[in-house]
């Protein structure tokens, strides 16, 4: 192919220098002029053509420059791709081998995580059969100890100081979000079934600012005589399970200790066989929640100032405000204030002072009867004014 080229290059230049002189001749014939002249014509014609053809093979090595510049650009270019590519598939490759790895790695993890699961499930089974034995033989009588597990403490906040309310009650207004640390006991020998006592006297005790008169025809009265009924229907059932020894019924206003009803009993098992029996049972049109909690001292839980009627915050009092149970059943309770002892002197002066402390003023009974009756009276009036409204309304 290259002796082609060649040979036709050849031949197109021989082509064009027979023309060129053929035209050279045709145009001496019409001049008419010498052969000296002639061969010097012909001779810078020979010096153009060479001249041409330099210039033509410099454009073409010019032309081959470029072409083979370009190629090498074009093959780097080309090589370029190819590497990327290679790189890419190569990425590609390593990527796919590694979430292989990863996969079954994962399988693997996942794999020990369901054994894992399995033998703690096992673990937990055996723990709870164990659990259920032991519980059955306390229960029983067979043996004497409850189960450990029972022995431990649920903390709201372990780091925390411990709530009075809740170590002296067993309740908290603010329940677990309380910034103090409230202890359940996992068994006790006391039950406290929350908001269990339900009356009208109770729900509807403060009065609304709406509804001003909605306590006008209600007494107290009424709230003793449903307590006094719902004292004698439940105490047998508790008493099914063991020995009561003190049975109190929350009468105060607030959430969390209205109709609150504690029940202790003599000994633990007794206590754990009516949790067990009586959790989650339904009592008129209610659900009983039961749980464990401790009162160390009733007369710290139950307010002195109630038992003599002179409580400042009355029946809205954090402290237990309790019914009086009929027939002086459970009342026996060393919940009643200590007199106040008065020391004879005083050790922390030097001497004895001349001057006297003011004595309280106190009421005289005339005053105090006749503050009665006008309450008496007023609570009449407004009895008969509510009773005229109503037969009006009719």
């Amino acid at each position: 192919m290259g002796r082609h080229k060649e040979w036709r290059k050849i031949a197109k230049r021989e082509r064009r220098r027979r023309i060129r002189t053929k035209i050279a001749k045709d145009r001496v014939k019409n001049l008419n002029i010498t052969s000296e002249e002639y061969e010097e014509w012909m001779f810078e014609q020979e010096l153009l053509e060479k001249f041409e053809l330099q210039q033509i093979e410099l454009r073409n090595k010019i032309e081959n420059e470029k072409w083979l510049k370009a190629e090498e650009i074009a093959i780097e270019k080309y090589n370029r791709i190819a590497l990327e590519k290679e790189m890419q598939e190569r990425k590609q490759i390593e990527m796919e081998i590694k979430l292989q790895q990863e996969l079954e790695l994962e399988k693997q993890r996942k794999a020990k995580e369901e054994e894992k699961l399995k033998e703690i499930e096992e673990k937990n089974r055996i723990k709870q059969e164990k659990f259920i034995k032991s519980l059955e033989k306390f229960l029983s009588g067979d043996s004497f100890r409850p189960p450990v597990e029972l022995l431990i403490y649920r903390e709201s906040r372990p780091n925390s100081e411990i709530c009075p309310f809740f170590f002296k009650t067993g309740c908290c207004r603010f329940s677990d979000e309380c910034s103090r640390n409230h202890q359940y006991p996992g068994i006790s020998k006391t039950l406290l079934a929350t908001n269990f006592y339900v009356h009208f006297g109770l729900e509807n005790a403060i009065v609304n600012e709406k509804d001003s008169d909605i306590m006008l025809e209600y007494e107290d009265s009424e709230t003793n005589k449903h307590y006094e009924e719902f004292f004698y229907d439940v105490l047998p059932e508790f008493q099914k399970y063991g020995e009561v020894i003190q049975f109190k019924v929350c009468n105060n206003y607030e959430r969390h200790l209205r109709g609150n009803t504690y029940v202790e009993y003599a000994d633990i098992r007794s206590a754990v066989q009516a949790y067990r029996a009586l959790h989650a049972r339904w009592y008129g049109g209610k659900q009983i929640s039961l749980q464990f909690c401790n009162i160390y001292s009733w007369k710290r839980a139950i307010c002195g100032l109630e038992l003599r009627n002179r409580c400042p915050k009355g029946n809205s009092c954090n402290f237990l405000h309790v019914f009086t149970n009929p027939g002086g059943l459970y009342n026996e309770i060393e919940c009643y204030p200590e007199r106040r002892r008065t020391s004879p002197t005083r050790s922390w002066r030097w001497s004895e002072s001349p001057e006297r402390e003011p004595r309280r003023r106190r009421r005289s009974k005339s005053r105090e009867r006749e503050g009665r009756r006008k309450d008496s009276e007023e609570r009449r009036r407004r009895r008969s004014s509510s009773r005229r409204r109503s037969d009006k309304n009719q």
